[in-house]
């Protein structure tokens, strides 16, 4: 007896501290989308040559015929040539993707402090984000070394406009672009568009108002001087994505 493959259908792509959880917990809420084993599986980023059998033992055993779910921000994150994307559309030419972004500063502290609680990376326990952020990007560049390197990515990580064009050029209307603020600001039409986009009917629960989704500001740790070197580096392409994607460029008050 052959065995059914529940192949991913739905793909959240990213990107890392937007918000990538709260969507995964609101979507397999619906009694038709399904989450793998986790929710981060890396498949076509950090575990391709593991094969599709590996990819779809994340997925055995659920009911067959519905929709799955794979939430791995890495897929936007290290998109840094059109391979990833090329990957998802031939694994599944029907597929839906949606990537949730966040204002980039906000983004970029919020992953710092990622590294310093999660990934407890010794070189940066003692850091404040002053410490760590208001350096010369000129010596961050070569990325060699413990600070650099993790510099860089974060940097990395908050600049969205060539990533998103890289997705948007191969999926089309199949990625749907939300920000961070609009789950958080409007719920309910946000939930509504994201079940209507992976082609599911809506529903909602008072909960999904409840589920973290990087809410929190972290602007209050950082220094006029840091938010300025940070707004510089990163204002010209955020607003890029932001009118590209139809994103309200909203940069957040210092302090708050």
């Amino acid at each position: 007896m052959t065995q059914t493959i529940n192949r991913p259908d739905i793909f959240i792509i990213g990107t890392m501290k937007g918000g990538t959880t709260a969507l995964h917990r609101i979507l397999t809420e619906h009694p038709q989308i399904h989450s793998g084993t986790q929710k981060e599986i890396h498949y076509f980023s950090l575990n391709y040559a593991e094969g599709d059998d590996w990819y779809h033992r994340h997925f055995a055993g659920l009911p067959a015929g519905q929709h799955y779910v794979d939430a791995s921000p890495t897929y936007f994150d290290a998109c840094n040539t059109p391979l990833m994307p090329r990957l998802i559309d031939r694994y599944n030419p029907q597929g839906k993707l949606i990537l949730i972004t966040r204002n980039p500063i906000e983004r970029a502290i919020s992953h710092f402090r990622h590294l310093q609680v999660v990934n407890k990376i010794p070189a940066l326990m003692d850091m404040s984000p002053d410490m760590f952020f208001n350096r010369d990007l000129a010596r961050m560049l070569p990325g060699i070394g413990v600070i650099q390197s993790n510099y860089m990515h974060i940097i990395g990580f908050s600049l969205y406009m060539a990533k998103a064009q890289r997705f948007a050029g191969i999926f089309g209307e199949r990625l749907l672009v939300i920000d961070n603020t609009q789950l958080r600001n409007d719920p309910k039409a946000t939930v509504r568009r994201m079940f209507e986009h992976v082609g599911v009917d809506p529903i909602w629960d008072d909960s999904f108002v409840e589920i973290k989704h990087s809410n929190k500001s972290t602007l209050k740790d950082i220094s006029q001087a840091t938010y300025d070197r940070l707004f510089q580096i990163m204002q010209p392409d955020y607003e890029r994505f932001c009118t590209a994607f139809g994103i309200d460029c909203v940069w957040p008050e210092l302090g708050k």
